[in-house]
């Protein structure tokens, strides 16, 4: 682990997160075992939560697979060799969307709803064009089909479309374009598709409270 290379900006409030070699293969670690007291306990349950969610992925094409959970801080999974679509040049193809729709899909299908796919660096293109999708801390399992599945399900199609028309407009059909446009009026009065920036901006608070500032 000694040469460990940062993969995202280090934020107090946040996870370190590093390109590690865990054996003969290239990991990707994130901790929270170098932060504050309080938001050290705070990574032990996200830590442990998005391992659980990762175990319920386990097997799909387009999801990094959880390697191990060496202490209660920490989770390692596989590094995906290719660049996010917040960073990257690369302009993402047909082919890209029509298989991280399908990833969507069978994401949904496990009960997984991700929440945060509105952020660019959630999404990978690796070496082959091909997709994946990343950051599973801030999402939901419901494992029963139902009314509260279907409009969080909706959520995640919402942000995979903002993504697919700032990236590739042309690619749009007038039926994706109409369902972007309705679901930005929904994503501006549901508060849970705010929930990565207010656990964000909770756990900055308590910072400054512990430390006096």
């Amino acid at each position: 682990m000694d040469d460990a290379k940062t993969l995202k900006k280090v934020r107090i409030y946040g996870p370190d997160v590093a390109l590690i070699k865990w054996g003969e293969i290239d990991a990707v670690e994130k901790t929270y075992r170098n932060r504050p007291l309080l938001i050290r306990l705070l990574g032990i349950y996200l830590t442990a939560w998005e391992a659980y969610i990762y175990s319920k992925l386990n097997g799909l094409p387009g999801i990094p697979r959880l390697i191990t959970k060496p202490d209660p801080f920490t989770l390692i999974i596989t590094y995906i060799e290719g660049e996010n679509l917040r960073d990257t040049s690369k302009i993402p193809d047909e082919q890209y969307f029509t298989k991280l729709a399908e990833i969507i899909e069978q994401i949904h299908k496990r009960g997984i709803l991700h929440l945060d796919l509105r952020n660019r660096r959630n999404y990978i293109i690796d070496n082959k064009g091909l997709p994946y999708i990343v950051d599973f801390g801030s999402c939901v399992y419901i494992p029963w089909p139902g009314f509260l599945r279907d409009v969080l399900a909706k959520i995640d199609w919402m942000g995979f479309l903002k993504i697919k028309y700032k990236l590739t407009p042309g690619l749009i059909t007038k039926e994706e374009k109409y369902n972007l446009n309705l679901g930005k009026g929904l994503s501006r009065v549901w508060i849970i598709g705010k929930t990565p920036k207010l656990l964000r901006d909770i756990s900055r608070n308590l910072i400054k409270m512990a430390s006096g500032q």
